[in-house]
């Protein structure tokens, strides 16, 4: 039999059965796969920066310290294979559309594939442990990975930042808080949408939030601005007065369910009377993203995971609060925006003054 006929015969072969379908899917899926790894690691190793305008194969493993020509020979022959690469000569360029983003520095497509590798695949290959482990028993991604994952949730950012502006438009807030301001990007987009609002941030991490602060000193905003380092259930306020808003943006899913009602009537506690409260965050089930962001969360150490649809309106009315608004703020994924008010019965908070004229 001929070559090219054996080929065509194994080929109908392999299609045939029930299970052709699977194969066929589980093929793509590697792909995939392969696609992810290789894009993770050149984020982990700088590879691709190295690159970027185009580099000799000896000059790439003199500048990554390469002791295994080998080695790095093969991983560039599978970015070539993706498409992710190209070989010019004795040259490596960058030519995929990931890849070309990625060497140019999109924040935000950088800290996706360096957090797969870092900590996404963890849950998945540790899951016998996970499973047998003692209640509260978990990961520590949260702290062992705060900058990453801080980026990763910008992807949420461009449906955010108009529900603040909004917000901030609508009730004219003296005073804000951003609870869990991280890498201060609605911090930012609080003080984008007044001049004359004033805003505090609180930021668990103290890499994380010194970093912030440095910005915004930088950027000449610390006379408007202001970073904490804490935990906002036990954070006192400095200046004795309450504020007009807070906000709390993709961080209530890491909060205990059982430790939610506290959490909101601890933020009611610094809130104004009449103040609002702003909460946005996923909801599972109901979609992939959703339930994998859901895993990753009960896999941390102690009792975090996304709400159910219901449970955040449910929660604030018994925090003390009225739910004015729940819209949902990306089309495609279970991502909701809340806002409500802290109701006069919720106790005795001192009343910060809407302002007209910047604070001192």
């Amino acid at each position: 039999m001929r070559p090219i006929a054996s080929r065509a015969l194994g080929l109908a072969r392999a299609l045939k059965g029930r299970d052709a379908p699977a194969r066929a899917l589980a093929i793509a899926d590697s792909r995939r796969f392969v696609r992810a790894c290789f894009l993770s690691s050149a984020m982990r190793t700088g590879l691709l920066g190295l690159m970027r305008g185009g580099c000799t194969f000896s000059d790439l493993a003199l500048k990554s310290g390469s002791a295994r020509s080998d080695r790095l020979e093969a991983w560039l022959a599978i970015g070539v294979e993706l498409g992710e690469l190209a070989q010019r000569g004795d040259r490596y360029v960058v030519v995929g559309r990931r890849a070309r983003a990625l060497a140019d520095g999109n924040a935000l497509l950088t800290a996706h594939y360096r957090s797969m590798l870092e900590y996404q695949v963890g849950p998945y290959a540790d899951l016998s442990d996970l499973l047998g482990s003692r209640p509260g028993e978990g990961r520590d991604d949260l702290g062992l990975h705060a900058r990453t994952i801080a980026e990763v949730s910008l992807a949420a950012a461009p449906f955010i930042v108009p529900f603040l502006r909004t917000t901030v438009s609508e009730t004219r807030p003296g005073r804000a808080l951003d609870v869990g301001c991280g890498t201060g990007v609605y911090l930012r987009a609080l003080l984008d949408a007044d001049p004359l609002i004033r805003v505090e941030g609180i930021e668990l991490a103290q890499e994380v939030a010194s970093e912030t602060a440095a910005r915004l000193l930088a950027d000449g905003l610390s006379d408007r601005a202001e970073v904490h380092t804490g935990d906002v259930r036990d954070w006192e306020l400095t200046s004795g007065r309450a504020f007009d808003l807070i906000t709390l943006c993709n961080n209530v899913y890491y909060f205990g369910r059982d430790e939610r009602v506290a959490l909101y009537r601890r933020l009611g506690g610094l809130l104004a009377r009449d103040g609002r409260l702003l909460v946005t965050t996923m909801t599972w089930p109901g979609s992939t993203a959703s339930a994998h962001l859901h895993f990753m969360l009960c896999c941390q150490a102690g009792s975090a995971g996304l709400p159910q649809d219901g449970e955040i309106e449910a929660d604030l009315a018994l925090a003390g609060f009225e739910v004015l608004d729940s819209q949902r703020l990306v089309p495609t994924e279970p991502f909701f925006g809340i806002t409500a008010r802290r109701l006069a019965t919720q106790g005795a908070t001192p009343v910060s003054q809407k302002r007209r004229s910047p604070s001192p």
